[in-house]
């Protein structure tokens, strides 16, 4: 029993539960109304179903793909510690129960809102569960389906807890669609590359012929693509200092910000190998959540920052370890690297 919660943790990346958890934590703490303890709880308790979920449901279409990368042990139904059939049951409960923790706020919230809610749910739930059927499989579905979707996660997280958007709502969108999705998909498809063109997957790394354990040239059109995504990110974490005019948050984008982003596509443009382009992307995590997230102090605050943060590290590391075969964990094949 214990061996299939595990694997259900390993085919749900549950590592990156409370990286979805804070996106849509930070979606409410951007709206109109306060964010209270209680609104945390339920926003992790439905979040760790729809990400599990949703990766789970993406794993399963996966099975063919993972067999061709450098884990295949990622995939337990590949390894038959999981049937397909309880890995679809998985995903269908999680979405009847998501569901019904959406229709529950009826009972404390006006029904706009909660229609709202409901919308948002659903939309972000359909892009990945399009991307998972076979979205990858077409040119931009593969890099932007999940833009998409985390967009409306952001709303999500707005009107769940009863608010309104604000300008620090539009402006935490576009950190998302920049940073932990469209960059998380040039990531990921700069480190599957060879895996994802041996099963038809038409990532933007694909089509512009990267390939694996190769370093990619700094004119490389893939990697000038990477760099405006970085750019653009920058770009919109200096809305906020264009609002406030905030000299101290400024300093931090000179000093830290645009540092931390160019460490970041150095390391990608000199390192080989798919096992430490993983490490780059685990610090890619941890140094643009914390630009993305200080981006929004004028309207969250500082203790609120701290937390989430706190929140986003803590629930990587309790998620990976209960994993058995993570593959986005720090020491995971520290024998074979040691690159950093």
């Amino acid at each position: 029993m214990f061996e299939k919660l595990r694997a259900f943790a390993d085919m749900g990346r549950t590592q990156g539960i409370t990286t979805t958890g804070a996106i849509m934590l930070v979606g409410a703490l951007s709206s109109t109304v306060s964010v209270e303890w209680y609104h945390v709880v339920y926003i992790t308790v439905i979040t760790t179903f729809a990400h599990m979920a949703l990766n789970i449901h993406i794993a399963l279409g996966d099975t063919v793909l993972d067999s061709h990368t450098y884990v295949p042990s990622r995939n337990p139904v590949t390894e038959g510690v999981l049937t397909e059939k309880e890995a679809k049951y998985f995903v269908y409960g999680s979405f009847i129960i998501c569901t019904g923790l959406v229709l529950l706020l009826a009972l404390f919230m006006d029904l706009i809102l909660v229609l709202l809610t409901l919308v948002c749910f659903v939309q972000s739930f359909i892009w990945l569960i399009w991307y998972g059927w076979g979205g990858k499989k077409y040119i931009l579905s593969y890099d932007y389906s999940f833009s998409i979707s985390y967009t409306f996660t952001v709303l999500f997280g707005v009107f769940i807890v009863g608010g309104m958007p604000t300008i620090y709502t539009w402006i935490f969108v576009g950190i998302v669609i920049f940073a932990p999705t469209a960059f998380a998909q040039w990531e990921n498809g700069f480190k599957d590359v060879n895996a994802d063109r041996s099963v038809g997957v038409k990532s933007l790394a694909v089509v512009s012929g990267v390939k694996n354990n190769k370093k990619i040239d700094f004119t490389h059109p893939y990697f000038i693509y990477g760099i405006a995504l970085k750019v653009s990110f920058i770009l919109v974490c200096f809305i906020p200092y264009m609002l406030t005019g905030n000299i101290y948050y400024l300093l931090f984008l000179l000093l830290y910000g645009i540092p931390s982003q160019v460490f970041i596509m150095y390391r990608f443009g000199t390192k080989e190998k798919a096992i430490q382009h993983r490490k780059t992307i685990l610090l890619d995590v941890t140094l643009s959540a914390i630009l993305g997230f200080s981006a929004m102090i004028e309207k969250i605050g500082f203790l609120w920052l701290l937390f989430v943060v706190g929140y986003l590290i803590i629930g990587y590391l309790i998620g990976s370890a209960v994993q058995s075969k993570c593959e986005f964990k720090f020491g995971r094949f520290k024998e074979q690297e040691s690159d950093i």
